[in-house]
């Protein structure tokens, strides 16, 4: 057994202080090398929809961007413009509508990115009574996720789309989750409004709904991503980088299209995702939200067209969600650019 004596061992130490003394380049670039540290907040917990963020994290496509990035799962649109503009989170991600309404109150947020290219909300009713447009839901009961939310803004613009008074329709509040479909089969309700992975959930389950996306009556910018306009000035670069971990990790996962359960089960030793624990494991609805969710911003690279802007602006200033704005700089290509070219 070799002996190493104290003599031996406190030269050896002083030898590394002096290397490190001597070589202060070899401490700048370990510095270098270390991961740079982010905060990104869902809109509302975790689920496959968000898959780009948790996948880039747990299948390292950020570390290969030099990040570190914490997820933390948000509750609600507001909670994501709160702790964006406060500068408490660096990226958030939030609906189009949902961006205007809050620049309207506080142009300091900015959209960077869309990463799904129409709103995500469909309206649900039951096959043997559809709601089919806006005009079949005079005298109706409408569920949506929360007052004053999303969903309530995007019903109130599919009315005023086709001249259909407010105050015609009932709203009663039912979340975001196909249990919701029980309210129409109890007659409280008839139809509400959810996310595409709720839509597909029913499907999958051989529920007898019948529906159709938001945008058909209000077209408007999808999931775009969030950040503060002096985020964006003094990080463009980490941004950036975030956008090209993300596209990354969406590009892994229409390659292992074929067989999802090693994303699924990398996301899963990180992140608590309730569709993972259906019978499948959430292979179905990841699929789906591959399809239908990841594939065109994958193509684009997550790039955002005007006209969606403008035709959400102008039902939401006829909806009087908000009033005409001079400034409409609601949003910024610069670091998409700088990632993609």
């Amino acid at each position: 057994m070799k002996t190493i004596h104290r003599r031996h061992l406190l030269q050896g130490s002083l030898a590394l202080a002096g290397s490190a003394v001597l070589s202060p380049a070899l401490t700048r670039h370990a510095l270098a090398q270390a991961p740079q540290k982010i905060r990104y907040l869902t809109p509302f917990g975790f689920i496959f929809g968000f898959s780009e963020v948790l996948y880039g994290q747990t299948g390292g496509f950020f570390a290969k961007q030099g990040l570190d990035v914490d997820v933390e799962g948000g509750r609600g649109s507001a909670m994501a413009v709160q702790q964006v503009t406060a500068g408490n989170t660096l990226i958030s991600r939030t609906g189009g509508t949902d961006l205007i309404k809050a620049y309207a109150k506080d142009p300091s947020i900015v959209a960077v990115g869309e990463c799904y290219q129409k709103d995500i909300f469909y309206i649900i009713s039951h096959a043997d009574k559809p709601i089919k447009s806006p005009m079949d839901m005079a005298g109706k009961t409408i569920g949506i996720v929360s007052n004053g939310g999303a969903t309530e803004n995007l019903l109130d613009m599919m009315l005023v789309s086709k001249n259909v008074p407010i105050a015609d329709v009932r709203r009663e509040v039912v979340g975001n989750a196909p249990t919701a479909f029980e309210f129409i089969k109890l007659g409280r309700i008839d139809a509400f409004m959810a996310t595409n992975d709720t839509l597909f959930a029913l499907q999958t389950d051989k529920q007898p709904v019948s529906a159709f996306s938001a945008d058909e009556f209000a077209p408007s910018p999808g999931q775009v991503y969030m950040v503060s306009k002096k985020a964006l000035e003094a990080q463009t670069e980490t941004i950036a980088k975030f956008m090209r971990g993300g596209h990354a990790a969406i590009g892994d996962m229409i390659e292992k299209r074929a067989n999802l359960l090693p994303v699924i089960e990398s996301m899963t030793k990180v992140f608590d995702l309730s569709e993972a624990r259906r019978p499948d494991k959430g292979v179905s609805i990841l699929a789906n939200a591959i399809t239908t969710t990841f594939e065109p911003p994958f193509r684009d690279k997550f790039a955002s067209k005007p006209g969606p802007w403008e035709s959400a602006y102008d039902l939401m200033v006829k909806a009087k969600i908000i009033t005409p704005l001079n400034d409409r700089g609601f949003y910024n290509d610069k670091a998409r650019s700088l990632a993609f070219g």
